[in-house]
């Protein structure tokens, strides 16, 4: 199989028989995921550090009438963590600088002189690894018809790592209360160079420095963070922050709160919901431009990954060039597909590599790009705490339906977003993609081709580090 054709003409009476109607025993509830103690104003405008929550749409969750789920393809990021390195480090300069104030006039930040974070970085928190865990007990519950035949796949982080196990661990109806040298680890982590769950393969994109999405985000801070900095330097007399000390303080919020197991960071009232809303949008900017639509690399980067979810949604051998290990690729021990496949597949990592392979699947996609300089865009698709939040899940459904009178019979594809059903492209999948979220198998495959074609890899070694925008 060698060009989008050979996809295409997969044939569809080959559909699996198998399926699970996702309503499941009557009056079962699901697993409910840990949430953040704050109003909604500002626990979904965290951006990246909001906890995964149930994202509505205006399609329905339920499995559309006349069809079964016979084969589910979770991605999922890691539970909510300490700051990285370089934030962490940010973050307790600003403290620092915060607690130096000689004189504190606002109420709302009499709690700096006492307050500390613990200067830890890159691992799961207690929160994080409850995420994880929830995370596997609600795909055990939801699918439990696909029977318990699972591939689980790590890329290296220890922190992504440490996620799949703690799913598993729920997945597979272990206790929380254990030690982690106990919980089950994942059928594979990806230690090779070549790894579509943590893509570092594309020269030119790792070359740019700084990422677009900090330039791009720059004009966004300039428009909203110097009325909060001078408001907080007003009344912590002495502190002297600037703007990147500001933007430090409110990640707090996320942090502190996933730290302190939901409960609310005092750090939360410190800012309006104004704030947190312009704060969620800088955190959009800074991922669309470097990782998702707005870059020219990005989804190029994210179509090895969804190469290897057209092979397991057809059964055929993966077929790409581009970030895939090809000695993986081929083993069945190491990527099974087929009929003899396991029926859910859970991928994880990190949250800048999802968006790149939600941007190879061409779906969340904005009619215009974010404009750096605003205003918000009111109803915009890319919003990172809705795509991508600690612990945040995408899942790719394959269901076999049976003919109505406005749908034929056929396996189709349906995408999941922290559970909102995705609209699928209706050129592609007909009426259907925009009512209910379906796409036919065979037009789902068509709307690859750009990561079929091979995704302009290519361009990922060209002279040009200067990233001239989204394909």
């Amino acid at each position: 199989m060698t060009t989008l054709a050979a996809f295409v003409a997969y044939t569809l009476s080959n559909r699996a028989k198998s399926g699970v109607p996702l309503d499941g025993p009557s009056g079962t509830a699901l697993p409910t995921m840990p949430s953040y103690s704050l109003s909604t104003q500002v626990a979904y405008n965290l951006g990246a550090y909001a906890a995964r929550y149930v994202v509505p749409g205006p399609i329905s969750t339920e499995v559309p009438s006349g069809c079964t789920v016979s084969m589910i393809n979770i991605l999922q990021r890691h539970g909510a963590r300490y700051p990285t390195e370089d934030a962490a480090g940010a973050i307790q300069s600003a403290l620092s600088k915060a607690r130096s104030a000689h004189n504190i006039t606002d109420k709302s930040l009499k709690f700096v002189p006492r307050f500390s974070y613990p200067n830890m970085t890159e691992q799961l928190v207690p929160f994080g690894r409850n995420q994880s865990y929830i995370s596997g007990r609600i795909i055990a519950a939801k699918y439990a018809a696909l029977e318990n035949s699972i591939f689980v796949r790590s890329a290296p982080l220890h922190r992504v790592f440490e996620s799949s196990r703690w799913w598993r661990q729920g997945f597979e109806g272990g206790s929380f209360n254990v030690s982690i040298p106990s919980l089950p680890e994942p059928d594979l982590v990806i230690l090779v160079a070549n790894n579509t769950l943590n893509v570092t393969t594309c020269t030119a994109a790792e070359k740019l420095s700084p990422k677009p999405g900090h330039v791009k985000s720059q004009e966004w801070i300039a428009q909203f963070v110097p009325d909060i900095t001078k408001h907080l330097n007003h009344h912590l007399h002495g502190a002297n922050l600037d703007n990147e000390d500001t933007l430090s303080l409110m990640s707090l919020c996320g942090f502190d709160t996933a730290f302190r197991n939901g409960s609310a960071s005092p750090w939360c009232g410190v800012f309006n919901a104004t704030d947190f809303e312009n704060y969620e949008y800088f955190v959009d900017l800074s991922e669309y431009y470097s990782n998702s639509y707005g870059s020219q690399y990005a989804p190029s980067e994210g179509v090895g990954w969804v190469n290897e979810l057209i092979s397991r949604l057809t059964g055929w051998p993966v077929y790409d060039h581009t970030s895939t290990d090809s000695t993986l690729d081929s083993s069945q021990s190491t990527f099974p597909y087929g009929p003899s496949a396991p029926k859910i597949f859970a991928d994880f990592s990190s949250d800048n590599n999802i968006d790149k392979i939600l941007s190879a699947l061409g779906i969340l996609r904005d009619n215009t790009e974010l404009p750096p300089s605003g205003p918000i865009p009111t109803n915009r698709q890319f919003y990172v705490s809705r795509i991508v939040p600690f612990a945040g899940s995408t899942v790719v459904e394959k269901l076999n339906c049976s003919e109505t009178s406005s749908r034929p019979a056929g396996d189709y594809v349906r995408i999941l977003v922290n559970d909102a059903v995705v609209t699928q492209n209706s050129s592609y999948c007909h009426p259907w993609g925009t009512a209910e979220g379906l796409c036919p198998l065979g037009g789902f495959l068509n709307s690859q081709a750009f990561a079929v074609s091979g995704g302009n890899w290519t361009s990922c070694f060209s002279n040009n580090t200067q990233d001239a925008g989204a394909l």
